[in-house]
């Protein structure tokens, strides 16, 4: 039901409406707030814009906004007046405009020019190796900012007092303090005065050759378990050796720490072993590492033989210890007395090297004989025979060995002592008559060392018994025999691939017989023709008890035997293998063997001894013993 206050209502209601109708205002006039063109912008920051129209406008317009060519009204929402930009490096000379209509109308604009303010974007490695002692050298180059004039300067971190203004950073000689990160900086001067920065950050890195840790000497007890560490200062890092001498022990790639081993320590590892490191900087940077081993004493000799050619004579000698401490010396007889005619002296090598000297006059014959040198420290003692004895005849051969094949033996030995001079050895090879041989001359190449010979010229299937000869000028030995049968000769034979090939052999083999018959029956018609046109018949005396094929067989048999030991001992001891050829004919070789050691005489082909000094022959166990002189010689030299 109507009532009158609804009627009211309704009143105002029209009367608004048509003052409405009567009261439309267009957008005529559009202008941005801050009105500033170009609108400057840092980049990265925010700014409010606002677009403001004539106040009296009816009804409210409808806004936009275009950034460039862009509606971008979306990321404020519809109809809204104000705007918040953010700087963009991109945004740069970019038009901002506002748009604003009303009653359906064009629309009226406003804009401003973007001046969005940047930095510049510098560039530098991310990384420099440099080597130590080197110049670097790096440039800072940088894309320029808004405002595009640019400065530069460099820093280093964890360094507050380094600065390097401008663009290039110079480092000379190089240390390796100078590692590190540098950090380039380029800037600009914004409008409101403010710097515009940007960084880069390079890491520099120092290479170097190996510095090896430098330590004294480790000092150990023998049979204790040693660890040899050496740290390695380098970069990169470094592969490292050890050596001993010329041998390599142990190798390590990439490592700052060197360390070597010994699980027990002997007297004789006492020495200084080499450590060799290098990188891609430097390499073979050496240095040496001595190890001492706390030991009694150890000779280089155990055993030492001098021979003297005649009396009186003077002996001189020395030999290497090891030994830590120093040790001490004496020489004695057999009975344990001092021995006082022998001088010595000690000289030091090194830490734990050393060498004694010895002198003796030797005026008589009493004056010879076996001595011992005593070394000593507070760990304990050794001793050095001491042999002074007269030139003569070398020891017999040791450790026969004999291979024998079809026609020749392989015979291997151990010499013994040469007797004080030179000698040399050969091998001879009994069998059967006409069936004996021998080998070369073999030089000797020392005490024993081990030697070889090849007999040649011997029968297939046979039994010989073989001696190793020792020669020199004071005479011969001969070794104890050994036995061995040669090897069975395989026939070869190969078959003819067809009949033709044997009736063609026959034929020629027939051919050759027959002009071998023919040229003897010739030979011998013209020797009986000669012989009795120069020789008359004489009567034959049936009382001579001889003929004339007896003579000429035993001849034969004569020349034959001679010319075989001929060709196997020429001009030497000729008389040593006939006797022993005879006494193999009747079937004695013992008697054989003492002939022959007996009847032996210097080779006239023996090369002559013209040092008439003192020999000094150290003995077997010398094999056994390192040469000291040699392993010790890294630190200083011997005397």
């Amino acid at each position: 039901m109507f009532s009158l206050s609804n009627a009211k209502d309704l009143y105002w209601v029209v009367l608004v409406a048509f003052l409405f109708s009567k009261s439309k205002v267009d957008v005529h006039n559009v202008s941005m707030i801050p009105s500033d063109n170009p609108l400057t912008l840092i980049e990265g920051t925010k700014r409010e814009i606002r677009c403001v129209v004539n106040i009296n406008a009816v009804p409210p317009p409808t806004f936009t906004w275009y950034l460039g060519s862009k509606d971008i009204s979306s990321s404020v929402g519809t109809d809204a007046a104000s705007i918040n930009i953010t700087g963009k490096k991109v945004d740069n000379a970019k038009t901002l405009q506002c748009r604003a209509s009303n009653n359906n109308k064009a629309p009226k604009s406003s804009s401003t020019m973007l001046n969005v303010a940047y930095p510049p974007i510098v560039s530098i490695p991310s990384s420099k190796d440099v080597i130590e002692g080197f110049n670097l050298s790096v440039k800072c180059q940088a894309s320029p900012g808004n405002p595009n004039t640019t400065s530069f300067f460099w820093t280093k971190l964890n360094d507050l007092e380094f600065l390097n203004n401008g663009p290039m950073l110079q480092l000379s000689n190089v240390q390796k303090t100078s590692a590190g990160t540098y950090r380039c900086t380029g800037e600009n001067t914004y409008f409101n005065g403010k710097k515009g920065r940007h960084s880069q950050d390079m890491a520099v890195d120092v290479l170097y050759g190996p510095e090896i840790e430098n330590k004294a000497h480790t000092v150990v007890n023998e049979t204790e378990r040693v660890v040899l560490m050496r740290m390695i200062d380098s970069n990169p890092l470094s592969n490292v050796s050890w050596y001993d001498g010329t041998k390599l022990l142990k190798t390590q790639t990439a490592t700052k720490t060197a360390i070597l081993i010994i699980e027990d320590a002997k007297c004789t590892d006492s020495k200084n072993l080499t450590l060799v490191a290098g990188n891609t900087v430097q390499s073979n940077v050496t240095t040496y590492v001595e190890l001492v081993v706390n030991c009694k004493p150890t000779p280089q000799n155990a055993e030492i033989t001098f021979a003297i050619p005649e009396i009186p004579a003077k002996v001189e000698w020395s030999t290497i210890v090891i030994a830590y401490p120093e040790p001490r010396f004496t020489v004695k007889y057999i009975n344990g007395t001092n021995n006082s005619r022998i001088s010595m002296s000690l000289s030091k090598n090194s830490l734990n090297n050393f060498t004694i000297h010895c002198e003796q006059q030797v005026d008589q014959g009493n004056h010879l004989g076996t001595f011992y040198l005593e070394v000593s420290n507070i760990l304990g003692s050794s001793e050095i025979l001491l042999h002074i004895v007269k030139q003569g005849k070398p020891k017999a051969p040791t450790a026969i060995e004999v291979m024998c094949y079809v026609t020749t033996a392989r015979i291997k030995w151990k010499s013994s002592y040469d007797g004080g001079t030179l000698q040399s050895f050969f091998v001879v090879a009994l069998g059967d008559t006409y069936q004996s041989s021998r080998s070369d001359v073999i030089e000797d190449d020392g005490e024993n060392k081990v030697h070889h010979a090849t007999v040649p010229f011997l029968y297939p299937s046979s039994l010989y018994t073989f001696y190793v000869y020792a020669k020199n000028k004071y005479g011969v030995t001969l070794s104890e025999a050994q036995n061995c049968t040669t090897l069975k000769e395989i026939s070869i034979t190969t078959e003819s691939s067809s009949g033709t090939g044997k009736i063609v052999g026959s034929i020629v083999g027939a051919l050759v017989m027959l002009a071998f018959v023919i040229s003897v029956s010739y030979f011998c018609k013209r020797r009986f023709t000669d012989r009795d046109r120069h020789n008359p018949a004489k009567p034959a005396d049936l009382n001579k008890d001889t003929s004339i094929y007896t003579t000429i067989k035993k001849n034969q048999e004569e020349n034959t035997e001679r010319n075989l030991y001929n060709a196997l001992t020429p001009d030497e001891n000729q008389s040593q293998y006939e006797s022993l050829h005879m006494a193999d004919i009747r079937g004695s070789k013992t008697n054989t063997y003492e002939s022959l050691k007996n009847n032996s005489s210097p080779s006239t082909d023996q090369k002559k001894d013209s040092n008439t000094s003192v020999f000094a022959r150290r003995g077997s166990s010398e094999e056994n013993i390192p040469k000291l002189s040699e392993e010790y010689t890294n630190t200083s030299s011997m005397k």
